[in-house]
């Protein structure tokens, strides 16, 4: 396979709204869940006063809108439910071991 493709951008206009939103709410949670970790969750904004678990509950509430949206747009391959559960058994393995670590 060639190193180097033709890539060629989403031509439809919704789909392709969906998709920028998408980008956009996914960085902003990014930023929350950036300071979360360099100031503390239960830590304010230091410019706003607003705390950060307000702004990170405000984030995931935009993705999950989001990604609804997307859902009503764009038909995703079946099988969603079962990668969630099983990333979410993953996450609870891990969440084990770094108690047991303590």
């Amino acid at each position: 396979m060639p190193d180097i493709t033709l890539w060629l951008p989403e031509n439809d206009l919704i789909r392709r709204q969906v998709l920028n939103k998408l980008t956009e709410e996914t960085g902003e949670l990014l930023q929350i869940v950036g300071r979360c970790l360099a100031q503390g969750v239960d830590k304010a904004d230091p410019r706003t006063g607003k705390p950060n678990i307000e702004a990170l509950a405000d984030e995931i509430a935009d993705v999950t809108a989001a990604v609804a949206w997307l859902d009503e747009v764009i038909t995703l391959p079946p099988g969603r439910d079962a990668r969630i559960a099983r990333k979410l058994d993953g996450f609870r393995e891990w969440q084990q071991l770094l108690d047991a670590a303590e």
